[in-house]
Formats: structure tokens, sequence, C-alpha cells
């Protein structure tokens, strides 16, 4: 009797286990099925360093379900992305995000915002160019012939 009470108990305890293991959570929402985002990958081009670069990524919701733009993280402190939190977008409407960076870095360059939706979706923009030194003018050369007064 003590041996069957064992099993009884090991068996209970291995499909309390299984069953903690099964979530309830909404499986991933593939987001080329729901989402039309512009300007993923924006190229700057050459640009004077110190020169902003400014750009905005549209998100078309193209699904049937209403979506949330929760939040947008820029990878370093140069480049913020401006947007509202938490907005909800419903099917065919477009949300905005809007890009800036500082231009403070010369050659090439390359930052990173991460836009995140919910159902667990996540969209990388990718920022390129390179930052040019402005050229300078040479001083005018002084004229070795004094002049004459």
């Amino acid at each position: 009797m003590k041996k069957l009470f064992v099993a009884f108990v090991c068996l209970l305890s291995f499909q309390l286990v299984q069953a903690q293991d099964q979530t309830n959570e909404a499986p991933k929402w593939e987001i080329s099925k729901v989402l039309e985002i512009t300007n993923t990958n924006f190229n700057a081009g050459e640009r004077p360093v110190g020169v902003p670069v400014d750009f905005v990524v549209e998100i078309k919701n193209i699904s049937k379900d209403t979506v949330t733009l929760l939040n947008a993280k820029a990878g370093c402190g140069c480049t913020t992305p401006n947007f509202t939190p938490n907005q909800r977008f419903g099917p065919g409407q477009t949300v905005k995000v809007a890009i800036s960076y500082n231009g403070g870095q010369a050659g090439s360059y390359g930052k990173i915002t991460t836009i995140y939706f919910d159902h667990d979706m996540t969209q990388t923009i990718m920022l390129t160019g390179v930052g040019v030194q402005p050229k300078q003018e040479p001083a005018p050369a002084q004229s070795a012939n004094p002049v004459k007064q």
C-alpha cells in the first residue's frame, strides 16, 4: 500500500511539473504579416560632422488586429527616437517614429534603434552614413613684398 501511495504521489508530481511547463502565452506574431515598415535601413550618405541626421520610420498596420507600439530604444546616447509610448493603432492605421542622430562622428557610422511592439514583435532600424570633416579654406598667403605707401 505504501508503494502504491508513493507511486501515486510521484505520478501526480510529474503531472504538475508538466502542467507548469505549458504556458498560456499567445504565440509570437510574424511582424512581416502584421506591419509594413519604411526606412528600416536608412543611408544618410556623406554629411559634414556635426550636422544632425533626421528621418522618419512609418509603420502601417496591415493586419486585422490592433497593435501597440510599446517602446523604441536607441543603441547609444547620440541617437534619439521620438514616438508616443504604448500607442495603439488599428488595421490600416500608420504611426511614425522620428529618429535623430547628432552627427558627431567622423568616418563611417552605423546606429541602431530597436522598436518594440506587443505580441513579442521587434524591428531593428539601421542608420548608416559617413561623417566628413568640413574642408577649411587655406588662409590667404601673405605677400613677401611689403606694401609701399
